[in-house]
């Protein structure tokens, strides 16, 4: 079979990779400023106020950040 045809390159699990990995960075650093940036003083405040930035607009932005990962490797974007 040809490379053309095979889907799971090496450059392919490449991009997979780094779309993941930043995608989920940036969503990670927007639930950090969302729980840092909340008024109250518990750590469970915190942490609950991480997971619900992390959940919600982290899945969009996480979605956001890897599609833009993808179309830029694709279109080799320099």
């Amino acid at each position: 079979m040809s490379d053309r045809h095979r889907l799971l390159t090496r450059e392919n699990v490449y991009l997979l990779f780094w779309a993941t990995v930043l995608g989920l960075a940036v969503a990670g650093a927007f639930g950090a400023y969302r729980a840092v940036s909340a008024s109250g003083e518990d750590a469970d405040g915190w942490f609950v106020e991480f997971a619900t930035g992390l959940l919600w607009p982290g899945a969009l932005i996480f979605a956001g950040v890897a599609g833009a990962v993808f179309v830029g490797w694709k279109a080799n974007i320099d």
